[in-house]
């Protein structure tokens, strides 16, 4: 676990991660920072909304030392519970924000862990699907639909066929889709399997966007990078 860490308003603020984010990190650090001006962000029962992922600050203290621990929600196995592992919150953030940036988005929709989408029983398990947005119809709609690709029966299934789900429930059956959460209403996204093969705008345009298979190459090359840095720390430790 990695461990990141801020002073603010005089007081030592944590943040753990499975994951070396610490671009993605301090970000969030900087965030409370900068709502600590405006507000009592150690107060019980604050909350932090940071793009996708709501934070939290939880008091410790360790051999008489107080610190305040970032915690956020686990949001594959139950959002109502709060852990201390940001980890897979940071790495959501990433991944939104890298498409956004690689589709040349300058406006992404906001879209909350909260937020529902609107769910084809069938596509769940099915190898292609796809994602449209449309204009959200009330608070806590996201607008985005996941249905079955080629659909014969497009717009003609029955209501219990249908089901309204928060789209933090996205990692259980199709994360790789949380990524385009936040691109804007029109956008049409396509899966195979665990594989966005497609991504276009609402007039059709086709858009960039990073590859598994590259996403895959940049993080082995990242922890080959940080492998490499390790071995020379030691070499530097054990030299003196």
């Amino acid at each position: 676990m990695v461990t990141f860490q801020a002073e603010i308003q005089g007081k030592v603020v944590k943040l753990y991660s499975n994951a070396p984010l610490k671009g993605a990190a301090a970000a969030v650090l900087r965030t409370f920072n900068m709502l600590s001006e405006k507000a009592d962000i150690f107060a019980k029962g604050f909350m932090m909304t940071y793009g996708w992922a709501a934070f939290f600050l939880d008091e410790r203290e360790d051999d008489g030392k107080q610190y305040y621990v970032v915690q956020t929600l686990d949001y594959r196995n139950n959002p109502n519970n709060k852990i201390d592992d940001c980890g897979m919150a940071l790495t959501i953030q990433n991944m939104q924000i890298n498409t956004n940036k690689k589709a040349g988005v300058e406006r992404p929709e906001p879209t909350s862990f909260r937020d529902t989408i609107l769910v084809l029983r069938s596509a769940v398990d099915a190898e292609d699907v796809y994602m449209n947005r449309t204009e959200p119809t009330k608070d806590g709609d996201s607008g985005w639909y996941f249905g079955l690709l080629n659909d014969e029966r497009e717009g003609q299934h029955e209501p219990e066929e249908l089901v309204h789900v928060s789209s933090c429930e996205l990692l259980k059956f199709r994360g790789e889709a949380v990524r385009v959460l936040e691109m804007p209403v029109g956008t049409l996204a396509v899966f195979h399997g665990t594989e966005m093969t497609a991504l276009v705008d609402k007039d059709d345009n086709p858009l960039p966007f990073v590859t598994t298979d590259e996403v895959r190459k940049a993080v082995a090359l990242r922890k080959s990078a940080e492998a490499a840095a390790q071995a020379e720390e030691s070499k530097k430790t054990d030299g003196k």
